[in-house]
């Protein structure tokens, strides 16, 4: 299941959409590996922490863009999206982390 790793990371990076069939199990993957590095995290400053943050940021641009997304498997989305962002808040000095805007890299234009 390592493939649905590269196959977020594509889909998160090209800015494409993805059908539910795989969406799901992708994003599904993604935050496990997101909770799992959140609940690891010592302090806000662990490489666990940024890499749980990533997860977070790349599933709330990629979520959006899952083509066929029944309004059950969405909502069960968001509550694990929702599950990792607590993950996340309760890592000491995470409070003033989060708070801060994420950042939008900057769009390229479409040849």
């Amino acid at each position: 299941m390592r493939f649905l790793h590269h196959i977020f990371l594509l889909v998160a990076a090209a800015e494409i959409s993805v059908p539910a069939i795989l969406g799901v199990a992708m994003i599904n993957k993604e935050l496990d590996r997101g909770i799992a590095m959140a609940s690891v995290a010592a302090t806000s400053q662990s490489l666990f922490f940024a890499e749980a943050e990533e997860v977070y940021v790349r599933v709330k641009r990629v979520l959006p863009r899952i083509s066929g997304l029944k309004n059950a498997d969405h909502r069960a989305l968001a509550t694990r999206v929702t599950d990792l962002r607590m993950a996340l808040e309760i890592v000491p000095g995470a409070a003033s982390k989060l708070l801060r805007p994420v950042p939008v890299p900057p769009r390229v234009p479409r040849a």
